[in-house]
């Protein structure tokens, strides 16, 4: 779950970041709106490669032409 601070408190930026944790962003808000998310590098590394391998994911999906099912089942003498 994410911990909410207020932008003041990067002022105490070494504090902030001996405090972060894997699974445990901080977000930083100022008059009560969200302004940015700090999160731990390894986290950060392990959603980058997660967004890279559903993109790719995504693209070989889209590039399927398929058939339809009962184009399928004509080829295949309905079986």
């Amino acid at each position: 779950m994410s911990e909410v601070r207020p932008i003041s408190a990067l002022k105490e930026y070494t504090k902030v970041f001996s405090e972060l944790r894997e699974g445990n962003p901080i977000t930083f808000t100022k008059d009560g709106n969200e302004v940015g998310i700090l999160v731990n590098s390894k986290e950060w590394n392990k959603i980058q490669a997660e967004i890279k391998l559903l993109n790719g994911l995504n693209h070989e999906d889209n590039s399927f032409d398929g058939m339809p099912l009962s184009e399928f089942r004509k080829l295949h003498d309905g079986k």
